[in-house]
């Protein structure tokens, strides 16, 4: 029975377990105690010190003769080689990922609510020990059987995620009907053999299953159209129209970016007009006449007579000898329709700031219309009659200037943009899965379409037909089959969830050197809390206890180990002379072998 002691407000219970009755291997009553441990944990509720009774089995024929074993009812307790319990640890695990808490802000709450007292360091190590535990239970071959038990196949997508140049490539493969991520590997290199060895994993693993595969879907990357070709013969594959999408539109893109800067560059003098209504409002706010000081001042509070006394929530009656309060400095000098040219000019460097925009819209096309309609709006304020001898119309008249001066630089390109998008679109209209048209007239229409382009003398439409014919074996493939993606946007919709592990630099989502270097067990254990939004417990962990993160996690950390020491140099020498020390201590042991 446990002995519970209470030490401040921290509650510690001693346990002593017992041998089992039986050996777990050869099921008899032939256990004898030979030693004892000690441990100790923490859970949510207390600290936790255990007292471990060690048996051994002394049948000469069991093969567990000689081992101490542990009783089975400390598993239960506490995972091995921690130092929490299972509460714990499903607590921490469930606040990362699932409700994407920072591991100060766990550190934090243990410490405050449980009096739970761990380091940011030692969270990490639970954290990625969960990880493991939860990757091996959702990629076990039982429940992968009974999650497709009444599916009819699997349609399988494959993709890579790359953080940096000089990083691995951490490629992802999910299955589509059931939204589960199937594997992820970092890989160092993309070469067509290295990436064959992805497909490979995902046929035995279909086998496992017990599946066919219907279909896959990726870009139109050449590893993965040979590896498929070669892994899954007769297996449809279709290509990311997105993808396409944005190869067709590459030169015109490039132009409407050239244009966009050419005409923000001539869209100059916003400050200057600022600058000139700011110094006008402060030379209106200077020169308001403040009143003299009176020669019979006002008595003071502590001077009235009582009868003249006012209280907190009367307010003094003005005198009539009294000066007036001046009047507000923006109602006498200013005049009302400055900050109307302020925002006016606000609005223009809003619209030369945006960058939204694809290959349908460019961006620069989407920018010169902006102005176009902002320039509109200011000539009808302009061209009233009361608006002549405003001041500010001169001014607005010139913000009209700048505008002219940047939409008429670049308006033949933005014609040419134009019209090359209207093409695009015609493509688009091809690729439509929600069009009217059957699949085969849209694919009639995009051969159509490719071959007159590919006739064309225009650089731009010329290449857009060329990237039509090159993709057209797979943009269509699968049409038939129910739940496959158009594109990879689609495809992300699909498998919607938080990115914990996104970050922003340079202004674009990117994805971290930490999804990569972790993601073979950090996806599956995030894909895991999706359909689990409760806390795992003990009883779904157990069987997996033992689980350790993959050999291409552990080879890809240990590199990030080796970078990150080769970038400081405080650590740099060490480095180098451990591995100058481990190389020749490798001879050493080759030149003793033969």
């Amino acid at each position: 029975m446990p002995i519970a002691t209470r030490i401040g407000r921290t509650s510690v219970s001693d346990i002593v377990l017992e041998p089992d009755a039986s050996c777990p291997v050869c099921d008899l009553d032939s256990l004898i105690i030979r030693s004892q441990r000690h441990r100790s944990f923490q859970c949510l509720d207390g600290r936790v010190h255990l007292t471990v009774k060690l048996a051994e089995c002394v049948d000469r024929d069991c093969s567990r003769r000689g081992v101490l074993i542990s009783p089975t009812a400390e598993l239960q307790l506490a995972p091995p080689k921690l130092l929490v319990g299972w509460d714990v640890l499903c607590w921490i695990g469930h606040r990362r990922l699932a409700r994407d808490w920072r591991v100060g802000q766990i550190r934090e709450e243990l410490l405050e609510r449980y009096e739970v007292v761990l380091s940011e360091d030692s969270l990490e190590r639970h954290v990625a020990r969960y990880e493991a535990m939860l990757a091996a239970r959702e990629s076990s071959p039982a429940r992968l059987r009974s999650a497709y038990r009444h599916a009819p196949g699997l349609i399988l997508t494959i993709d890579g995620l790359q953080p940096e140049k000089g990083h691995e490539t951490l490629y992802v493969v999910r299955e589509l009907t059931q939204r589960r991520v199937l594997f992820a590997v970092p890989l160092l290199s993309s070469a067509a053999g290295e990436v064959a060895q992805l497909f490979v994993r995902a046929r035995e693993l279909a086998q496992a299953i017990g599946k066919p595969v219907l279909a896959w879907m990726s870009d139109k990357q050449d590893a993965f159209v040979t590896g498929i070709a070669d892994i899954f013969p007769g297996v449809p594959h279709r290509y990311c129209a997105n993808h396409f999408l944005r190869d067709a539109a590459k030169p015109v893109l490039e132009a409407d970016a050239h244009a966009k800067v050419q005409m923000r560059r001539r869209v100059r003098g916003l400050r200057s007009i600022e600058r000139e209504v700011l110094s006008r409002r402060t030379a209106a706010a200077s020169s308001v006449p403040v009143a003299p000081p009176s020669a019979n001042p006002a008595p003071t509070r502590s001077e009235r007579p009582a009868s003249q006394a006012t209280t907190e929530h009367q307010a003094p009656v003005p005198s009539a000898a009294a000066p007036r309060e001046p009047p507000p400095p923006n109602s006498a000098k200013e005049s009302p329709t400055s900050d109307v040219v302020l925002d006016y000019c606000a609005a223009v460097r809003g619209i030369l700031n945006d960058d939204q925009g694809g290959p349908l819209h460019p961006p620069g096309v989407r920018m010169a219309e902006a102005l176009a309609e902002v320039r509109t709006s200011i000539r009808r304020l302009i061209d009233l009659p009361s608006a002549k001898s405003s001041p500010d119309s001169r001014l607005l008249g010139r913000l009209v200037g700048c505008i002219d001066r940047g939409v008429s630089l670049v308006e033949q390109s933005l014609a040419e943009i134009r019209d090359h998008a209207a093409i695009l679109a015609k493509v688009q209209n091809c690729l439509d899965p929600l069009s009217k048209q059957s699949v085969d007239a849209r694919k009639r229409a995009f051969t159509r379409l490719s071959c007159s382009l590919r006739s064309s003398d225009d650089p731009v439409l010329l290449h857009i037909g060329k990237t039509m014919k090159n993709f057209s074996p797979g943009l269509f493939v699968g049409s038939d089959i129910p739940g496959i993606p158009a594109d990879n946007l689609d495809l992300e919709r699909a498998f919607k969830h938080p990115k914990r592990h996104r970050r922003r630099i340079h202004g674009r989502a990117h994805a971290g050197s930490g999804l990569v270097q972790g993601g073979p067990t950090l996806l599956l254990a995030l894909d895991a809390h999706l359909r689990h939004p409760a806390p795992f417990v003990a009883r779904e962990l157990i069987p997996y206890h033992e689980a350790t993160p993959p050999k291409c996690q552990r080879d890809a950390l240990q590199r990030r180990t080796i970078m990150r020491k080769a970038r400081s140099t405080k650590r740099r020498a060490a480095l180098l002379a451990s591995l100058e020390g481990r190389y020749l201590d490798a001879l050493a042991v080759t030149e003793a072998s033969k």
